[in-house]
């Protein structure tokens, strides 16, 4: 992944933890890639990277809530998350997932867990 690629994760991560904070969460559990992105947030050692200044913006935001966690995920285990963006893409649109679960999710999942453990 390139270094545009690399700063879009860590914008994503960021506008997740915006976004939690602006719905007034006080916990928050974040799932994402790539793991390098995830790996600069959680450490706790200096960044001295090109997002160096996005990873400590990301912790900066973490701190408010009472609990943060940050998860690598990798691409095949986040197909629910991945079928949304591109419908998001093709629709022009932004979405959110807070509480119902959208259709397109559900299925997604429920195809998953099937490859997981067959019936």
């Amino acid at each position: 992944m390139g270094s545009i690629g690399i700063c879009a994760e860590a914008l994503a991560v960021i506008h997740g933890l915006r976004f939690a904070l602006d719905l007034d969460f006080q916990s928050v559990i974040l799932e994402g890639g790539p793991r390098s992105v995830i790996q600069k947030i959680v450490d706790n050692g200096k960044d001295l990277s090109e997002i160096s200044a996005l990873t400590w913006e990301a912790k900066e935001l973490a701190k408010s809530f009472r609990f943060c966690r940050l998860h690598f995920v990798d691409r095949s285990g986040n197909k629910a998350a991945h079928a949304m963006t591109r419908d998001g893409l093709r629709r022009d649109e932004d979405r959110f997932w807070v509480e119902e679960v959208p259709d397109l999710a559900t299925v997604t999942v429920d195809d998953d867990y099937r490859s997981v453990d067959p019936p």
